[in-house]
């Protein structure tokens, strides 16, 4: 039966899971929770700070350790969890959030994704000025311009996007579609499992 399991969201960064998050969970009458939230918690650091200063694998030890602590709600009660977008890659993580749930992925197109992160991006004359305005795994290329954040960021969405596919139980591709018929389209995917 799928009326109990709880839903992980999962995609690449900026592709709505925060959103889809809080209207599913409204929708289900149930709690909504945030990997990244979670880690902050735990830990009183950013995942950003975590990832820049203790590098990489603590920042995978630290996203391990939220899921695990989230694994603990999953097995009690529906819940909705937003994930960052590198969760594909943290085998204990996707495991801890695996019992009882539904993986969701939230696909949006290549260009649409980077366009995102390129608007919250400082540049001026398509010149990056701030490296710390891009996420870290872009930020860490030391790209000079928006064509080197699209190059960076095309090798690295080629990758990430084949392991959500791997990962998923269902794949919402939302085009250019409003919240709310995304949101419609997930409960109706989810009823027909």
């Amino acid at each position: 039966m799928t009326d109990k399991k709880s839903i992980i969201l999962i995609g690449i960064k900026h592709c709505g899971k925060s959103t889809q998050a809080k209207a599913l969970a409204e929708h289900y009458n149930c709690k909504t929770y945030d990997t990244d939230d979670v880690i902050q918690e735990l830990t009183k650091k950013s995942p950003r700070e975590i990832y820049n200063t203790e590098g990489r694998n603590s920042f995978i030890s630290a996203e391990k350790t939220a899921c695990q602590y989230l694994s603990s709600i999953i097995s009690k009660e529906r819940t909705i969890i937003a994930t960052g977008g590198g969760l594909a890659e943290n085998e204990e993580a996707v495991r801890a959030l695996s019992h009882n749930s539904i993986f969701v992925y939230l696909y949006i197109d290549e260009k649409t994704a980077c366009d995102r992160i390129i608007s919250e991006a400082q540049i001026s004359d398509d010149k990056i000025l701030n490296q710390s305005s891009l996420p870290s795994y872009i930020a860490k290329k030391n790209p000079h311009t928006t064509d080197d954040v699209r190059n960076i960021f095309h090798t690295f969405y080629t990758e990430r996007t084949s392991k959500y596919e791997m990962l998923c139980d269902i794949k919402i591709d939302q085009k250019n579609n409003s919240i709310e018929k995304i949101t419609k389209e997930i409960i109706s995917q989810i009823n027909s499992l």
